[in-house]
């Protein structure tokens, strides 16, 4: 899985002319499947060099040659190469499966499926939780960090070793107490923990009663970027573990995330300021006022990008230069996305988007 730092320096990357090739291919899960992969990368690479009246050779070898060695590793995934000879570039990463196959000619990698990989696998913290030790754990792509393991020294008091002479009301009370202790402490780990990251989703394990107990001592920071918890027995669970189980929380989570903000940006009752529909979304990038970006996952929007003043248009002539320093670029969804993001907006990427493109204006 791909880090957003990594996304970074591929966006980085320049050709003098559009000779990077960035395939994107799935991979099926049934091994007798693979047979068929080289054929469908070739053609896809094919497609695009004649959608961009290119060549691509020997980076197509290369490309395909790639997939097929790679593909038994990553059985259900959708790997991405990204490959150009001029540059000496050959790089590939396994991403989630069910990402819209696509191979593209351009300037520099089409990163557009990377983003919405990253969006759908973000960095986030699981906390592990029982009534006398918490785990956090921070997961960034395929690294899991073991952040804290702490153990309630007060939880095993000797002073609660033995009943002689207590009232039980007593004993009770003081299991209470430091429960809730124990709670907040853990709750004062996660919150500086996040002053230290920035905001990222967070999934709790552990029995309902300890999570619930947790939940009711987070900070509000915290508390907004809880995404759900799943049920375990913190003692036997390994970090490995622990991601696997949270992955279908965070998914849930995200694809909700999604869905409410599609349903706030394009509702009109929303009262917020909008733009809908590829017109108004360009002229929304072009003058950096898109705060949210949304685009579909699938599909691209072929367009011109001006080399002397930077506009974004369908058509050659779409700048006040009148197409003088036109750029062809194969997908201006990606083009908008990186502009936004690059004016400090977000962009996520919609399973289903009914208007196509929208944004939510600063």
């Amino acid at each position: 899985m791909i880090t957003s730092a990594e996304i970074d320096k591929l966006r980085s990357i320049r050709a003098p002319r559009e000779t990077v090739l960035s395939l994107y291919v799935g991979v099926p899960l049934n091994p007798a499947g693979l047979r068929e992969l080289h054929a469908r990368a070739s053609d896809l690479t094919k497609d695009a060099a004649r959608s961009r009246h290119g060549v691509v050779g020997e980076d197509e070898r290369v490309a395909c040659a790639t997939v097929a060695a790679q593909a038994r590793q990553h059985l259900g995934h959708t790997l991405g190469v990204f490959v150009c000879g001029e540059l000496g570039l050959r790089e590939v990463v396994a991403l989630p499966g069910g990402l819209d196959e696509r191979a593209v000619l351009a300037v520099r990698p089409h990163v557009r499926p990377l983003l919405a990989a990253v969006q759908r696998c973000p960095d986030h913290r699981i906390v592990i939780i029982d009534r006398r030790h918490v785990w956090l754990l921070a997961v960034t792509g395929d690294r899991i960090e073991t952040v804290t393991r702490t153990a309630d020294v007060g939880g095993s008091s000797r002073g609660l070793g033995g009943w002689y002479g207590l009232e039980t009301y007593a004993v009770n009370r003081r299991v209470a107490e430091l429960d809730r202790h124990h709670y907040r402490d853990a709750a004062a780990i996660l919150d500086l923990a996040y002053r230290g990251s920035g905001p990222q989703p967070l999934v709790i394990g552990g029995h309902a009663v300890s999570v619930q107990h947790l939940l009711d001592c987070l900070p509000r920071t915290v508390r907004d970027g809880y995404a759900g918890w799943f049920a375990a027995d913190p003692h036997v669970l390994t970090p490995a573990r622990a991601r696997d189980l949270a992955a279908p929380v965070l998914a849930r989570h995200v694809e909700q995330r999604e869905r409410q903000l599609a349903e706030q940006t394009v509702t009109p009752a929303s009262g917020g300021r909008a733009a809908v529909g590829i017109h108004a979304c360009l002229a929304a990038v072009n003058a950096d006022e898109a705060g949210l970006l949304l685009i579909p996952d699938r599909g691209m929007v072929p367009g011109y990008y001006c080399e002397r003043c930077e506009v974004l248009s369908l058509s050659s002539d779409g700048c006040c230069d009148w197409g003088a320093a036109s750029r062809a670029v194969p997908d201006l969804l990606e083009e908008m996305a990186l502009r936004t993001l690059r004016a400090g907006g977000e962009v996520v990427s919609e399973r289903e988007l009914p208007c196509g493109v929208a944004a939510r204006l600063r």
